[in-house]
Protein backbone atom coordinates (compact mmCIF):
# COMPACT_ATOMS: atom_id res chain seq x y z
CA UNK A 1 0.00 0.00 0.00
CA UNK A 2 3.16 2.23 1.02
CA UNK A 3 4.37 1.78 -2.44
CA UNK A 4 1.04 2.92 -4.49
CA UNK A 5 1.31 5.41 -2.25
CA UNK A 6 4.57 6.86 -3.29
CA UNK A 7 3.88 6.38 -7.15
CA UNK A 8 1.33 8.27 -6.28
CA UNK A 9 2.89 11.55 -5.17
CA UNK A 10 5.64 10.60 -7.93
CA UNK A 11 3.04 10.70 -10.50
CA UNK A 12 1.14 14.34 -9.17
CA UNK A 13 4.56 15.97 -8.55
CA UNK A 14 5.56 15.32 -12.54
CA UNK A 15 2.28 16.59 -13.22
CA UNK A 16 2.54 19.86 -11.40
CA UNK A 17 6.23 20.11 -12.92
CA UNK A 18 4.58 20.06 -15.95
CA UNK A 19 2.09 22.32 -15.09
CA UNK A 20 4.28 24.99 -14.40
CA UNK A 21 6.73 24.42 -17.10
CA UNK A 22 3.93 25.35 -19.36
CA UNK A 23 2.83 28.31 -16.95
CA UNK A 24 6.43 29.44 -17.94
CA UNK A 25 6.09 29.12 -21.72
CA UNK A 26 7.01 32.55 -23.93
CA UNK A 27 3.40 34.72 -23.92
CA UNK A 28 1.39 35.04 -27.15
CA UNK A 29 3.31 37.00 -29.64
CA UNK A 30 1.89 40.48 -30.29
CA UNK A 31 0.19 41.45 -34.14
CA UNK A 32 3.24 43.72 -34.28
CA UNK A 33 5.88 40.61 -33.65
CA UNK A 34 3.76 38.64 -35.90
CA UNK A 35 4.59 41.09 -38.82
CA UNK A 36 7.83 41.76 -37.90
CA UNK A 37 8.57 38.21 -37.92
CA UNK A 38 6.54 37.47 -41.50
CA UNK A 39 8.69 40.39 -42.60
CA UNK A 40 11.87 38.87 -41.64
CA UNK A 41 11.43 35.89 -43.31
CA UNK A 42 10.75 37.55 -46.59
CA UNK A 43 13.73 39.03 -46.40
CA UNK A 44 15.21 36.46 -45.79
CA UNK A 45 13.41 34.33 -48.54
CA UNK A 46 11.85 32.14 -46.56
CA UNK A 47 8.80 32.58 -48.36
CA UNK A 48 6.87 29.34 -46.94
CA UNK A 49 7.52 29.92 -43.81
CA UNK A 50 6.52 34.15 -44.36
CA UNK A 51 3.31 32.56 -46.07
CA UNK A 52 2.76 30.60 -42.26
CA UNK A 53 3.01 33.67 -40.32
CA UNK A 54 1.14 35.82 -42.56
CA UNK A 55 -1.96 33.41 -42.28
CA UNK A 56 -1.64 32.94 -38.58
CA UNK A 57 -1.57 36.68 -38.22
CA UNK A 58 -4.72 36.86 -40.37
CA UNK A 59 -6.13 34.24 -37.96
CA UNK A 60 -5.47 35.34 -34.80
CA UNK A 61 -5.72 39.46 -35.53
CA UNK A 62 -8.77 39.58 -38.31
CA UNK A 63 -9.45 42.98 -37.60
CA UNK A 64 -6.07 44.07 -36.55
CA UNK A 65 -3.75 47.70 -37.55
CA UNK A 66 -1.78 45.06 -40.06
CA UNK A 67 -4.31 42.96 -41.14
CA UNK A 68 -4.77 44.42 -44.45
CA UNK A 69 -0.84 44.69 -45.19
CA UNK A 70 -0.36 41.49 -44.66
CA UNK A 71 -3.18 40.17 -46.79
CA UNK A 72 -1.04 42.81 -49.03
CA UNK A 73 2.56 40.78 -48.63
CA UNK A 74 0.39 37.38 -48.66
CA UNK A 75 0.03 38.16 -52.12
CA UNK A 76 3.44 39.11 -53.06
CA UNK A 77 4.61 36.15 -50.81
CA UNK A 78 2.77 33.65 -52.21
CA UNK A 79 3.99 34.67 -55.95
CA UNK A 80 7.09 33.99 -55.01
CA UNK A 81 6.42 31.08 -53.91
CA UNK A 82 5.17 30.30 -57.29
CA UNK A 83 1.72 29.73 -55.83
CA UNK A 84 -0.11 30.98 -58.59
CA UNK A 85 -3.67 29.55 -57.52
CA UNK A 86 -3.72 30.69 -54.06
CA UNK A 87 -2.15 34.68 -55.23
CA UNK A 88 -5.73 34.25 -57.64
CA UNK A 89 -8.10 33.31 -54.53
CA UNK A 90 -6.37 35.98 -51.59
CA UNK A 91 -6.70 38.55 -54.52
CA UNK A 92 -9.88 37.78 -55.34
CA UNK A 93 -10.82 37.85 -51.84
CA UNK A 94 -8.82 41.17 -51.07
CA UNK A 95 -11.00 42.63 -53.68
CA UNK A 96 -14.19 41.40 -52.26
CA UNK A 97 -13.21 42.75 -48.48
CA UNK A 98 -11.50 46.09 -49.29
CA UNK A 99 -13.77 47.24 -52.97
CA UNK A 100 -12.07 50.54 -52.67
CA UNK A 101 -8.77 50.16 -51.10
CA UNK A 102 -5.91 52.68 -52.17
CA UNK A 103 -3.67 49.45 -53.69
CA UNK A 104 -6.23 48.03 -55.68
CA UNK A 105 -4.54 48.69 -58.56
CA UNK A 106 -1.52 46.37 -57.09
CA UNK A 107 -4.03 43.37 -56.32
CA UNK A 108 -5.40 43.26 -59.43
CA UNK A 109 -1.85 43.54 -61.31
CA UNK A 110 -0.50 40.66 -59.31
CA UNK A 111 -3.85 38.49 -59.74
CA UNK A 112 -3.53 39.14 -63.26
CA UNK A 113 0.14 37.95 -63.21
CA UNK A 114 -0.66 35.04 -61.36
CA UNK A 115 -3.12 33.85 -64.28
CA UNK A 116 -0.66 34.62 -66.67
CA UNK A 117 2.25 32.71 -64.77
CA UNK A 118 -0.16 29.73 -65.05
CA UNK A 119 0.71 29.05 -68.43
CA UNK A 120 4.01 29.05 -68.19
CA UNK A 121 6.41 26.95 -66.26
CA UNK A 122 7.16 22.66 -66.84
CA UNK A 123 4.66 22.51 -69.76
CA UNK A 124 7.38 25.08 -71.89
CA UNK A 125 9.63 22.51 -72.01
CA UNK A 126 6.95 20.09 -73.64
CA UNK A 127 4.98 22.74 -75.98
CA UNK A 128 7.70 25.54 -76.32
CA UNK A 129 6.96 28.90 -76.80
CA UNK A 130 4.04 28.71 -78.91
CA UNK A 131 1.28 27.61 -76.55
CA UNK A 132 -1.30 28.26 -79.59
CA UNK A 133 -2.60 24.72 -79.60
CA UNK A 134 -3.44 24.84 -75.87
CA UNK A 135 -6.13 25.88 -73.64
CA UNK A 136 -5.65 29.13 -73.11
CA UNK A 137 -8.03 29.61 -70.35
CA UNK A 138 -6.04 30.84 -67.43
CA UNK A 139 -4.28 33.73 -70.03
CA UNK A 140 -7.93 34.85 -71.03
CA UNK A 141 -8.51 35.28 -67.16
CA UNK A 142 -5.52 36.90 -66.88
CA UNK A 143 -6.44 39.30 -70.41
CA UNK A 144 -9.68 39.94 -68.65
CA UNK A 145 -7.88 40.95 -64.96
CA UNK A 146 -5.13 42.90 -66.81
CA UNK A 147 -8.03 44.96 -68.95
CA UNK A 148 -9.84 46.05 -65.90
CA UNK A 149 -6.83 47.54 -64.23
CA UNK A 150 -6.26 49.45 -67.61
CA UNK A 151 -9.73 50.91 -67.30
CA UNK A 152 -9.93 51.48 -63.40
CA UNK A 153 -6.68 52.85 -63.44
CA UNK A 154 -4.80 54.28 -66.49
CA UNK A 155 -2.42 55.81 -64.76
CA UNK A 156 -1.21 53.50 -61.93
CA UNK A 157 2.96 52.32 -62.48
CA UNK A 158 1.38 48.66 -63.05
CA UNK A 159 -1.21 49.46 -66.38
CA UNK A 160 1.90 49.91 -69.26
CA UNK A 161 2.67 46.60 -67.68
CA UNK A 162 -0.26 45.13 -68.13
CA UNK A 163 -1.21 46.27 -71.32
CA UNK A 164 1.71 44.99 -72.92
CA UNK A 165 0.91 41.36 -71.76
CA UNK A 166 -2.37 41.88 -72.97
CA UNK A 167 -1.54 42.28 -76.69
CA UNK A 168 0.81 39.58 -76.27
CA UNK A 169 -2.24 37.33 -74.95
CA UNK A 170 -4.32 38.90 -77.49
CA UNK A 171 -1.74 37.98 -80.27
CA UNK A 172 -2.04 34.04 -78.54
CA UNK A 173 -5.50 33.92 -78.71
CA UNK A 174 -5.74 34.87 -82.47
CA UNK A 175 -2.82 32.67 -83.08
CA UNK A 176 -5.06 29.41 -81.20
CA UNK A 177 -7.57 30.62 -83.93
CA UNK A 178 -5.12 30.42 -86.82
CA UNK A 179 -4.13 27.29 -85.62
CA UNK A 180 -7.80 25.72 -85.50
CA UNK A 181 -8.32 27.34 -88.91
CA UNK A 182 -5.07 25.75 -90.62
CA UNK A 183 -6.34 22.24 -89.24
CA UNK A 184 -9.40 22.22 -90.89
CA UNK A 185 -8.29 23.81 -93.65
CA UNK A 186 -6.00 20.65 -93.96
CA UNK A 187 -9.12 18.45 -93.13
CA UNK A 188 -10.55 19.76 -96.33
CA UNK A 189 -13.20 21.07 -93.86
CA UNK A 190 -13.56 24.63 -95.72
CA UNK A 191 -16.65 26.14 -94.19
CA UNK A 192 -14.79 25.43 -90.50
CA UNK A 193 -11.27 26.74 -91.61
CA UNK A 194 -13.20 29.84 -93.09
CA UNK A 195 -15.20 30.38 -89.46
CA UNK A 196 -12.02 30.31 -87.81
CA UNK A 197 -9.74 32.49 -89.97
CA UNK A 198 -13.15 34.97 -89.76
CA UNK A 199 -13.07 34.93 -85.94
CA UNK A 200 -9.03 36.22 -86.37
CA UNK A 201 -10.24 39.14 -89.06
CA UNK A 202 -12.95 40.33 -87.06
CA UNK A 203 -12.26 40.16 -83.43
CA UNK A 204 -7.98 40.13 -83.20
CA UNK A 205 -7.88 42.73 -85.66
CA UNK A 206 -4.52 44.66 -85.36
CA UNK A 207 -2.84 40.79 -84.47
CA UNK A 208 0.23 39.15 -86.96
CA UNK A 209 -2.52 36.38 -87.86
CA UNK A 210 -4.80 38.20 -89.87
CA UNK A 211 -2.78 38.19 -93.11
CA UNK A 212 -2.17 34.03 -92.96
CA UNK A 213 -6.41 34.14 -91.90
CA UNK A 214 -7.40 36.10 -94.91
CA UNK A 215 -5.06 33.86 -96.88
CA UNK A 216 -6.79 30.98 -95.36
CA UNK A 217 -10.19 32.54 -96.55
CA UNK A 218 -9.29 33.27 -99.64
CA UNK A 219 -7.93 29.65 -100.40
CA UNK A 220 -11.66 28.17 -99.16
CA UNK A 221 -13.82 30.06 -100.40
CA UNK A 222 -12.28 28.74 -103.65
CA UNK A 223 -11.86 25.49 -102.60
CA UNK A 224 -15.58 25.84 -102.49
CA UNK A 225 -16.17 27.76 -105.96
CA UNK A 226 -17.23 30.78 -104.05
CA UNK A 227 -14.51 32.90 -106.46
CA UNK A 228 -16.44 36.21 -105.66
CA UNK A 229 -15.98 35.98 -101.66
CA UNK A 230 -12.01 34.31 -102.28
CA UNK A 231 -11.65 37.89 -104.74
CA UNK A 232 -12.92 39.86 -101.51
CA UNK A 233 -10.69 38.16 -98.82
CA UNK A 234 -7.63 38.27 -101.61
CA UNK A 235 -7.94 42.23 -102.21
CA UNK A 236 -8.19 42.88 -98.36
CA UNK A 237 -4.98 41.45 -97.89
CA UNK A 238 -3.45 43.15 -101.07
CA UNK A 239 -4.64 46.26 -100.08
CA UNK A 240 -3.24 46.40 -96.15
CA UNK A 241 -0.54 44.34 -96.75
CA UNK A 242 0.96 44.86 -100.24
CA UNK A 243 4.24 42.52 -99.42
CA UNK A 244 2.90 39.66 -98.02
CA UNK A 245 4.33 36.47 -98.11
CA UNK A 246 1.09 35.22 -98.44
CA UNK A 247 0.75 37.16 -102.14
CA UNK A 248 1.54 35.80 -105.05
CA UNK A 249 1.20 38.59 -107.16
CA UNK A 250 1.76 36.76 -110.39
CA UNK A 251 -1.01 34.38 -110.12
CA UNK A 252 -2.93 36.72 -108.36
CA UNK A 253 -4.03 34.54 -105.77
CA UNK A 254 -2.96 33.26 -101.97
CA UNK A 255 -0.04 30.93 -101.53
CA UNK A 256 0.31 28.57 -98.53
CA UNK A 257 3.04 26.08 -98.42
CA UNK A 258 1.29 24.22 -95.98
CA UNK A 259 -2.47 24.05 -97.70
CA UNK A 260 -3.03 20.19 -98.66
CA UNK A 261 -2.95 19.08 -102.18
CA UNK A 262 -3.32 15.69 -102.05
CA UNK A 263 -3.49 13.13 -98.93
CA UNK A 264 -0.62 11.11 -98.88
CA UNK A 265 0.12 7.68 -97.10
CA UNK A 266 1.88 9.88 -94.12
CA UNK A 267 -1.69 12.37 -94.09
CA UNK A 268 -3.73 9.37 -93.49
CA UNK A 269 -1.28 7.98 -90.53
CA UNK A 270 -1.33 11.23 -88.64
CA UNK A 271 -4.76 12.12 -89.45
CA UNK A 272 -3.34 15.31 -91.70
CA UNK A 273 -1.23 16.30 -88.78
CA UNK A 274 2.11 15.77 -90.99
Amino acid sequence: MRRYTIVSIVFIALFATGCANRTKEAPERTEAEHYTEAKRQIGKKNYLTAIDELRELEARYPYGDYTEQAQLDLIYTQFRAADYPAVVATATRFQRNHPNHQHLDYVLYMQGLANYSLEKGMMDGVFGPDKSSRDLRAWRDAFRVFNQLAQRYPASPYTPDAKARMVFIRNQMAEQELHAARYYARRQAYVAAINRAQNVVTHYQRTPAVPEALAIMSRAYNAMGETELAAKSYAVLKHNWPDSSFLDKRKEEVKLAWWPRKHSWLSWLTFDLL
